[in-house]
């Protein structure tokens, strides 16, 4: 048997993975966003156009108050958008590309104003969310219809290519923040039973870094010891709307440890 014929396709290819936006408040360098777009065509074909654009949309739950007088669960906003064309020329007008794998660069400046790429079920659901979408579109039969003549085409029809990538778009504080260098230490007692002191080695961990954490417990009561610990990573959220602040809180992680000689296992 012969080897299958590769169909044409359409691929949106990203330089890095994701997009970090380093610092807080005015001082947050912009990121670059780029890549390429690869166009495989299996035999010569006609090509009116090639597209790509860059969107980020934000939703937020309704609250309760307004979903009844909007008729409506959620709100969606574009943040922000841009588009790319990649063949010059009159639109109206298609060319034909050769068989084989054509690659169409692309980039952009990001800013630090975006918000961050976030997905959470508080409240309903929020999400911030970034997308590349691309497309090759066929020539229509418009071009040939005589002047004056006109008929109505889905542009569904048209598209003859699409893909469509997630761009996760981060924000951290930079390399050399106070937040990575100043450690955390907090004490407390439980009157008559136990005193006990936590201390972290920084206030902020960065993406894939282990979280350490040093307590130390001293009983005060005859009797008194520590036989398990349990940590949890809580997550909060709070979304600002018309209505006032609304938060949620959720534990995401959660780890217990036993205490066999003074250690954790």
């Amino acid at each position: 048997m012969g080897r299958e014929k590769e169909k044409s396709h359409l691929d949106i290819l990203l330089d890095t993975p994701y997009l970090t936006l380093q610092g807080t408040g005015p001082d947050v360098e912009p990121t670059r966003l780029s890549g390429q777009l690869s166009l495989y065509l299996s035999e010569p074909t006609s090509i009116r156009e090639i597209t790509l654009q860059f969107r980020g949309k934000a939703r937020i739950p309704m609250p309760a108050c307004e979903s009844l007088i909007n008729n409506s669960a959620s709100i969606s906003y574009v943040v922000c958008n841009h588009d790319w064309s990649f063949l010059e020329g009159d639109k109206s007008h298609a060319r034909t590309l050769k068989a084989g794998r054509h690659f169409f660069p692309f980039h952009l400046e990001i800013g630090g104003s975006l918000p961050a790429t976030l997905s959470s079920p508080a409240l309903g659901g929020a999400s911030i969310a970034y997308k590349l979408r691309a497309a090759a579109t066929r020539p229509t039969l418009l071009a040939s219809l005589p002047r004056g003549l006109s008929m109505s085409i889905p542009k569904s029809s048209t598209a003859l290519l699409h893909a469509i990538t997630p761009v996760v778009l981060l924000r951290a504080f930079a390399p050399s923040a106070l937040e990575y260098q100043q450690t955390l230490e907090i004490e407390n007692t439980w009157p008559n039973k136990l005193m006990y002191a936590i201390e972290l080695p920084h206030k902020a961990w960065a993406a894939g870094d282990a979280c350490i954490i040093l307590m130390k417990f001293v009983p005060l009561g005859k009797g008194v010891r520590v036989v398990s610990v349990v940590t949890g990573l809580v997550e909060t959220t709070k979304m600002y709307a018309r209505s006032g602040v609304q938060e949620d809180v959720r534990v995401v992680a959660s780890r217990r440890h036993e205490l066999v000689g003074g250690r954790a296992v």
